[in-house]
């Protein structure tokens, strides 16, 4: 009988150090494939992150959903304006003082309106940097024309607004063609309307040799 409880003593100790291998190696297997599916999980998020940053409009191309305060408006154009001058200090970067809002020199907008102005001193400050990034460095004249809703054919709702703008700079023609591909590659999308050009008076002074006229026109997401 001594012999049988022995005998039995050692097969449960036995069983039990079967068991504690049986888990132990499970919850490696099991840490292991955890891990395994973590990665994987991570790689799927970076890759739809990925694919949703190029498909879903950046938020350039959308209008604000909080415009702020109309009474702050010319204290953006300030800071605006005064990031322009500062990165184009290297190539004397020059801009018409108000960059279109001429109007608001004495004046602010309305409310109803302070959402459209927004949205324009977001596109010439967008085109403003890529004409810098360019090296133009004269912009002659910024006019904003009449902004327009969008809609399919048939539809009632807004497809896009379309923000006209009408510059004139002086350039080279490296400049140009430079400037006129980065704005199709911009976080806003623009579109060529119009363009004139005319040999420069400004040659002699070294800051290119084409006076241009240019229509362009930002597509943005109500």
């Amino acid at each position: 009988v001594v012999y049988q409880v022995s005998s039995l003593e050692k097969s449960v100790e036995h069983k039990q150090k079967e068991l504690e291998t049986y888990q132990k190696d499970g919850l490696t297997k099991l840490n292991r494939e955890k891990v395994r599916l973590e990665k994987q999980l991570k790689a799927i998020e970076s890759s739809y992150d990925e694919i949703t940053g190029l498909v879903a409009p950046k938020p350039k191309s959308r209008m604000s959903k909080d415009p702020g305060d109309p009474l702050k408006f010319k204290e953006e154009l300030y800071k605006v304006q005064n990031k322009l001058k500062e990165d184009g200090k290297s190539i004397n970067f020059e801009f018409p003082f108000w960059l279109g809002f001429d109007k608001y020199e004495h004046d602010i907008p309305t409310a109803a309106d302070l959402p459209l102005r927004v949205k324009q001193l977001d596109i010439i400050k967008e085109a403003g940097t890529l004409m810098l990034n360019n090296k133009i460095s004269t912009i002659a004249a910024v006019e904003f024309g009449d902004i327009k809703n969008i809609s399919a054919e048939g539809g009632k709702d807004i497809v896009y607004k379309e923000f006209p703008l009408k510059i004139g700079f002086v350039c080279t023609n490296e400049n140009l063609i430079n400037f006129l591909h980065t704005l199709t590659i911009s976080d806003i999308a623009f579109k060529v309307d119009y363009m004139k050009l005319k040999a420069s008076e400004a040659k002699a002074e070294g800051k290119g040799d084409l006076s241009v006229e240019l229509i362009i026109t930002a597509a943005v997401f109500p």
